[in-house]
């Protein structure tokens, strides 16, 4: 009995520390004044997570700054150290605000967290204490002092390239930098809402748009002369000018929060104040030339092409076939890649319309990638027959400024004796023919063709009047 007692008391002692061993979230208060802020706290045993991803944007709250701490608990012997990191939400605005369910992914690990609802309040106006009264009486009167702090920030539109030809990449990005030792006195505002509309006034009615899609903003850290920056890419994509009309782009503006600091900090009060700041970019503009006079000039791709081709077999038999694939690769717009043109008919080999594939990745401001033509030819003569009498694939190359011609370097041949009764035999010609071999071959004469259509109407006749005959006698 004293044994099993014992068990339990050791099993009561050690329950919280097993329960300690799970990946934990926890969600701060439900109701939340709008000066201080709203909390989402994932908690770790034993080892500290290197990398935490997945917590989420909450609507009227913007994401804030992360902490860390560490938690040492001793019971006897045993020491049980828990982690916390902390993502901080400062509220905008006064409402009920709610979370949908999300799953934060922790070192790989995902970690399911249910939903919450909560409400941002008014400010709470502190209640006096025999310490607060202390320290009011040695602290100055009236509201805390804040002031202006210069911070190092930008907003710039990225178009690296100030000329360009009809339907030549011009790759767009906007950005925005702050630096390292700045971090503190901003945050972004309303994004989605924003984002919006500066695309809207980046939009081109003269060019293709190719958007790069973004999932999440992430911060990249660079060098800006001597000093570290971290640099926000807001948006991206690739345009292709489809009239010899300048592409231009407008000024546009980002309002982000700015804060002012406390003169004199403290613990007991709050040390940022928070204001707007709009930041605008500088108007841009690319002048678009048109491609030189060429006669396929309004329907060549223009780009940095290259050609690859592989053939099944390069020889073949008669009315054998071979499987042709022609690659056109490079830079440039892909997806509106033409058919290589059949400069020559051959009645010696029949080529079908191909199969297309396509493949593209867009890379630094680039769209690189291959489009793919599947040839299925017959061999209906012999013959050598070079494909680059029979293909060919002009383009325009802005680097070099020229149009380029890619032609195949592969050649096919053709071996074994002609017969043109084989590629007769070879086709299907319909079940009309096919009962040739069952019919007799019996020659019949037109008369006799008179005769039975003579007796037929004699037969006729007579049946006829049985059949009145039958009639008159019934009524009768």
């Amino acid at each position: 009995m004293k044994n099993a007692l014992f068990l339990l008391l050791w099993l009561f002692c050690w329950a919280p520390l097993c329960a300690a061993q799970e990946l934990t979230v926890e969600y701060g208060a439900a109701s939340v004044p709008i000066d201080q802020y709203f909390t989402i706290s994932l908690k770790a045993p034993a080892t500290k997570p290197t990398k935490v991803d997945g917590f989420p944007e909450i609507e009227g709250m913007q994401k804030s700054t992360q902490k860390s701490s560490t938690t040492t608990y001793t019971r006897g012997k045993v020491v049980s150290v828990v982690y916390t990191l902390t993502q901080q939400y400062a509220p905008l605005k006064e409402g009920d605000f709610a979370i949908k369910p999300f799953t934060l992914t922790v070192d790989g690990k995902a970690v399911a967290v249910p939903g919450f609802k909560g409400k941002v309040g008014p400010v709470v106006p502190a209640t006096a204490t025999p310490v607060d009264s202390l320290l009011a009486a040695a602290a100055p009167i009236g509201a805390p002092e804040f002031m202006e702090v210069k911070e190092n920030a930008f907003l710039t539109l990225h178009v690296p390239k100030q000329t360009a030809y009809v339907g030549e990449a011009v790759p767009v990005s906007l950005w925005f930098y702050v630096a390292d030792t700045d971090l503190g006195l901003l945050d972004f505002y309303q994004f989605e809402t924003q984002i919006v509309s500066i695309i809207r006034s980046l939009k081109q009615r003269s060019a293709l748009e190719e958007t790069v899609p973004q999932e999440e903003i992430l911060p990249e850290k660079v060098k800006v002369g001597d000093k570290d920056f971290t640099r926000y890419k807001l948006y991206e994509a690739i345009l292709f000018p489809i009239t010899p009309q300048d592409l231009s782009f407008p000024a546009v503006n980002l309002r982000m929060i700015k804060y002012k600091i406390a003169k004199n900090p403290s613990l007991l009060i709050q040390n940022r104040q928070p204001e707007f700041k709009t930041y605008a970019t500088q108007i841009k503009a690319v002048n678009v030339k048109a491609l030189p006079p060429h006669p396929l000039r309004d329907q060549v791709p223009v780009g940095v092409f290259r050609l690859e081709e592989q053939v099944s077999r390069n020889t073949i038999s008669l009315n054998q076939n071979l499987v042709y694939h022609l690659r056109i690769g490079g830079e440039g717009n892909i997806k509106t890649l033409p058919l290589p043109q059949n400069i020559a008919v051959s009645s010696k080999l029949e080529i079908y319309p191909p199969e297309i594939r396509l493949q593209e990745n867009i890379r630094q401001g680039r769209i690189l990638g291959d489009k793919t033509f599947r040839y299925f030819i017959v061999g209906r003569q012999a013959g050598e027959f070079p494909l680059r009498e029979l293909f060919q694939w002009v383009y325009f190359n802005p680097v070099t400024a020229r149009y380029d011609t890619l032609r195949p370097s592969i050649t096919v041949r053709v071996r074994g004796q002609e017969d043109q009764n084989s590629f007769i035999r070879a086709q299907d010609v319909g079940d009309f023919y096919n009962i040739a071999d069952t019919e007799s071959n019996q020659l019949i004469s037109l008369t006799q063709l008179k005769e039975v259509r003579l007796y037929t109407n004699i037969v006729l006749a007579v049946m006829l009047g049985v059949s009145l005959f039958i009639f008159i006698l019934k009524r009768k």
